[in-house]
């Protein structure tokens, strides 16, 4: 299990080989959605004590999941983060994090151009 942040600056939970968003934070429980229920319409839930840790599913996928896909977020959120250091240029933090994925994530990632003119944006942005 793994917590990442997501394109728009929120949380998002990574966790056999499905990603989820915060529904509910409640006083003893995170309530989290599949990130897919718009998409799918999914209704995979999943419960985490308010520290993160310990999921419990609640309710099942009507969808597989993709460990493959979960790890190129991972890999994308980590060259986001450097980016954000401006200690690297993203040609360098993209061919840095490139180089650490193993053949099959590597055939999932967005194309190159895409993935660079981002990591530029965070750059002006931050």
């Amino acid at each position: 299990m793994e917590i990442i942040t997501s394109n728009k600056g929120c949380e998002k939970l990574c966790y056999n080989g499905y990603m989820y968003v915060l529904k509910h934070f409640g006083k003893s429980k995170i309530t989290w959605r599949c990130s897919k229920r718009s998409s799918f319409k999914c209704m995979g839930e999943l419960y985490t004590n308010v520290q993160k840790e310990d999921p419990v599913l609640k309710s099942n996928h009507n969808h597989f999941g993709d460990s493959e896909k979960v790890d190129v977020e991972k890999a994308l959120c980590i060259m986001k983060e450097q980016s954000k250091s401006g200690l690297s240029k993203p040609l360098e933090v993209y061919a840095e994090g490139v180089a650490k994925l193993d053949g099959n994530i590597r055939s999932k990632m967005p194309v190159e151009d895409h993935v660079k003119r981002t990591l530029l944006i965070i750059i002006f942005i931050v």
